[in-house]
């Protein structure tokens, strides 16, 4: 039996139509809009599986869990330095001379300077000039930076206020008597003693802050424990007490050595820095053995809950993506913990600046809990888990 033959002719003709298609196919794709054209190119693209979208990385979980500490209790306690609040006068006196003598008279006259520093104009509150006159006629006169304050008679124990607005850094006492008069033989003297500067100071630091740092392990209420002493046992001052510039305690302070104890809410507190402010409006208190205790999970763990939808877990089995554990650490100690991926642990011991660990076989649809045990103390500033 014989084979159909194909002529030379018609192999010739499906050659060209071929040709003709493609070049009409080319032709095409380059003259619809351009928007058409990436779209039919998209298109094309996706149904082959290369879809640059699906690939990308996709974080499930981050967070920075920040100094984490190890506990066998279940808190965790902040000692905190002591605070000394007051607002106080503190008296300084400074000896300028043991004894003066001044006379005037119509043919001489003897005169004397001290000199005295004030170095805290701010704070001070008052300044007065102490001295005895022992004997004396005429009138005593004292020019303080070359301002008479002071022209009368005086005997015994006097006490002269100096002028906050004339006082420098450095100050000039000058002391004279005044003049007999027309009387050619007359004299006026003042035997003086003991003078001194009496100094009063307004001396104030009616608050004081104080920081702590929590990690996300301490996560429950807390308690602030303190014991107060009064080196000032005037009535009515009143304490108030913040965290984070919200107050927790307003009340009038009695002075008695007993532990004070008060209930903090953990909404008071952010993960990080915390700043806890004790503020006075007189008195003078010491606050000591200032403590913050915070409750935390067992064994000062972290917790955190993450999801996994079903279209994900369905790439992670069919091994398109890989759950990926990323922790990045502040320095390069030792670190130490026991990880718990929903109940599957693993350990923690590295000297690296970061971690990474394939977590694909621990997670699976829907919650997951991850749970980090410190076995050392140490800090992770970057917990993240991500489909790759």
């Amino acid at each position: 039996m014989k084979r159909a033959q194909v002529s030379p002719q018609a192999g010739s003709n499906v050659a060209v139509f071929i040709f003709l298609l493609a070049l009409f196919l080319a032709l095409y794709i380059l003259l619809i809009p351009p928007e058409d054209r990436e779209k039919l190119l998209q298109e094309n693209l996706t149904k082959n599986g290369v879809n640059a979208e699906e690939t990308e990385r996709v974080n499930i979980l981050e967070q920075s869990p920040g100094q984490l500490k190890i506990s066998n209790e279940d808190a965790i306690i902040h000692k905190i330095d002591s605070i000394n609040l007051y607002s106080k006068e503190e008296p300084k006196v400074t000896d300028l001379a043991s004894s003066l003598y001044l006379e005037k008279s119509l043919f001489s006259e003897t005169e004397r300077n001290l000199m005295f520093d004030t170095k805290d104009l701010e704070n001070l509150d008052k300044l007065n000039l102490v001295l005895i006159a022992n004997e004396g006629k005429g009138n005593l006169i004292i020019e303080l930076n070359e301002i008479i304050i002071y022209d009368t008679k005086t005997y015994g124990l006097t006490n002269i206020v100096l002028p906050k607005d004339l006082l420098q850094e450095t100050n000039k006492l000058k002391f004279s008597v005044s003049s007999p008069g027309v009387n050619l033989f007359g004299k006026n003297s003042y035997a003086l003693s003991g003078i001194k500067i009496r100094e009063n100071y307004e001396l104030t630091n009616t608050r004081e802050s104080r920081d702590f740092i929590l990690s996300d392990q301490e996560t429950g209420n807390a308690e602030l424990r303190f014991f107060l002493y009064c080196n000032d046992p005037e009535t009515g001052a009143r304490l108030r007490i913040f965290i984070n510039n919200e107050e927790i305690k307003n009340e009038v302070i009695s002075c008695t050595t007993a532990e004070r104890r008060m209930d903090i809410k953990n909404e008071d507190f952010v993960t990080g820095v915390n700043t806890l402010m004790f503020q006075i409006d007189k008195g003078d208190f010491v606050f000591s053995d200032l403590k913050v205790e915070i409750k935390t999970d067992y064994e000062g763990s972290v917790n955190y809950k993450f999801s996994i939808t079903e279209d994900e877990f369905d790439d992670i089995l069919s091994e398109d993506r890989e759950a990926i554990l990323l922790m990045e650490f502040n320095d390069d100690n030792k670190k130490e913990a026991t990880i718990s991926v929903n109940g599957k642990e693993f350990s923690l011991d590295t000297e690296d600046i970061d971690y990474e660990r394939d977590i694909s076989r621990l997670v699976k649809e829907g919650n997951n809990f991850i749970k980090i045990i410190p076995l050392k103390e140490f800090n992770i500033d970057l917990l993240k888990i991500t489909l790759e």
